[in-house]
């Protein structure tokens, strides 16, 4: 696991990076600690045409029906100075219920691309379930070609590369994944084959904030 504000390894259990002493908590002190809900595409900044918004949601269409318990969300806004993209990226797959078109879809299973136009920055998040799909030589190229169109003012073209990319990587994995029946074990329970009940209006993330959250990406 990496800390979002200056990318040194840390352990799960840990409540502070020892690097620089990043803390969830510092988080909280500037957005909150409420769920808040977003779209798949919010463009804080209106940054995009609506030609490049028409065309990003078919590509999420496409991504989704690929990858039923997965999404990818983006968020385009100017960020404060003493807040980084990675940091945003890191709040929101903890504190945001994602408007996908299934509401059963955990935020584990979610990617979310932080963009910041004036800055020509970006990062990208990944759920818990989606860490050991994206070697850090994945996410390296995909910020590579970010970076490339966001050089051009291309906003429209680094979102559309970054989940093109995401799916080919998750479909090169998917391959090699095969359905083993001498590991199957007979269910004991609805939860046992992968059901399970919706608490509340909207579902939670399967690991919510604590009150002393440790760090997470």
């Amino acid at each position: 696991m990496k800390c979002p504000r200056c990318q040194a390894s840390v352990q799960s259990e840990q409540i502070t990076c020892s690097a620089c002493g990043f803390s969830a908590t510092l988080l909280h002190s500037y957005l909150g600690n409420q769920w808040v809900r977003l779209e798949r595409i919010t463009d804080a900044a209106h940054c995009l045409r609506l030609e490049d918004t028409r065309r990003i949601e078919i590509i999420l269409d496409d991504f989704e029906r690929s990858f039923p318990q997965a999404f990818f969300a983006i968020y385009l806004g100017a960020l404060p100075n003493n807040f980084n993209v990675a940091e945003l990226g890191f709040w929101l797959l903890n504190q945001g219920a994602f408007n996908t078109h299934s509401v059963s879809r955990r935020n584990d299973f979610g990617m979310v691309l932080v963009v910041d136009p004036s800055a020509q920055t970006a990062s990208i998040t990944l759920g818990y379930a989606m860490e050991n799909f994206f070697s850090p030589k994945n996410i390296t190229r995909m910020m590579q070609t970010i970076g490339s169109h966001l050089r051009k003012g291309a906003f429209g073209m680094a979102i559309e590369s970054s989940c093109i990319r995401a799916g080919e990587v998750l479909r090169k994995h998917a391959r090699y994944m095969q359905w083993q029946p001498d590991a199957a074990v007979p269910a004991d329970s609805v939860s046992d084959i992968g059901l399970q009940p919706l608490r509340g209006g909207h579902r939670s993330a399967s690991r919510p904030m604590p009150e002393n959250p440790t760090l997470r990406s």
